[in-house]
């Protein structure tokens, strides 16, 4: 729905809708100015323990100044795509710019789907964020926001220190 307002010369007013995200700026002459975060839903992730692959990430962050456009491909889905170093919990993308996350997981249910080859381990949720300021990385409009989803932990079945690690629904960065 769409209005139009009537507004001071002094109050300029912007907003933005993308998706589900929102990015709105309010500028007043002396300067107060918000803006929420930039945001991707990622529909994969897969990877190891110690490193994963996140992609098909489409939302107000999949622009080439953040996550990167979502026109990239990778392993033939579209949309933004980067990698998760999880010593560091710093996610790359493809172009370059970083997403530095906080967050805490605790075990769930495990109503993971079977893969073939590896035996269901554990199921995690992860909540936490985009960290604020230059502690969030390069991709700036991202700062701030909400990181979390499901993840999967399996099994190599005749290697059990080999782990596979798979999302359970949609990754938001």
């Amino acid at each position: 729905m769409r209005s139009t307002l009537r507004v001071p010369a002094r109050l300029l007013v912007c907003a933005a809708l993308a998706g589900s995200a929102a990015l709105a700026a309010v500028a007043i002459p002396g300067g107060i100015a918000a803006a929420s975060p930039l945001a991707v839903s990622c529909t994969h992730l897969s990877g190891s323990a110690t490193s994963q692959h996140v992609y098909g990430c489409t939302g107000t962050g999949a622009i080439a100044a953040d996550a990167g456009p979502s026109t990239g491909i990778y392993d033939g889905v579209h949309g933004a795509y980067g990698t998760n170093v999880v010593s560091t919990k710093t996610i790359t993308w493809s172009n370059g710019k970083t997403s530095k996350t906080t967050y805490t997981y605790t075990s769930v249910t495990n109503n993971c789907p079977a893969v073939s080859g590896y035996t269901k381990f554990l199921k995690e949720h992860e909540t936490g964020h985009v960290n604020t300021g230059t502690a969030g990385g390069t991709a700036v409009g991202m700062r701030g926001g909400t990181f979390g989803g499901y993840a999967c932990v399996y099994e190599l079945t005749t290697h059990h220190a080999t782990i596979l690690v798979k999302n359970d629904g949609n990754l938001t960065v």
